[in-house]
């Protein structure tokens, strides 16, 4: 799963920025290597349909674990969720303490605030630019149901937060 996303993180990465990006002075021979605009515009949907993949069957595998678990709370509530919880607050400061020297160094439970940041980036990212890629993509099927405007918002949302990723 891992490989999965880095490759095809790298793959929407470099074929999205000479998109955002086409009037850089590196755009344009980017999008040449790359085998012209058509052929960069199939790659970023491989990297896509990858994405999709990737996070379709962790979505599956988390429904699974949830479903077999014998007490599913203990991985929604407790020390080995990745769910936030109040005690990340208290690690939040006990990290700015320490960071400035004013405190110990913190010890974290199993996931620290940090690592459920980064999981859920991932999960807000793939959530946001695969939904407005999406969009994107069919036109005309979301057309029946939104107004056009909203193609406007996720052209930007799409490149910003594909920026932000980045």
């Amino acid at each position: 799963t891992h490989a999965t996303l880095i490759v095809s993180f790298f793959l929407l990465v470099i074929t999205g920025l000479p998109l955002r990006f086409s009037e850089a002075f590196w755009a344009a021979p980017l999008m040449a290597r790359l085998g012209g605009v058509e052929m960069a515009g199939l790659l970023h949907r491989f990297g896509a349909i990858l994405t999709f993949g990737y996070f379709g069957a962790h979505l599956a595998f988390l429904v699974r674990k949830l479903a077999s678990a014998p007490d599913p709370m203990k991985l929604l509530w407790g020390p080995d969720s990745l769910v936030p919880q109040p005690r990340d607050v208290l690690d939040i400061l006990d990290q700015t303490r320490w960071d400035f020297g004013k405190g110990p160094r913190p010890r974290f439970a199993r996931w620290s605030y940090m690592a459920k940041f980064d999981y859920f980036a991932v999960v807000w990212g793939v959530g946001i630019i695969g939904g407005s890629g999406l969009m994107l993509w069919f036109p005309e099927f979301f057309a029946r149901f939104v107004p056009g405007w909203v193609f406007n918002v996720a052209t930007i949302v799409h490149a910003d937060e594909a920026l932000l990723a980045s």
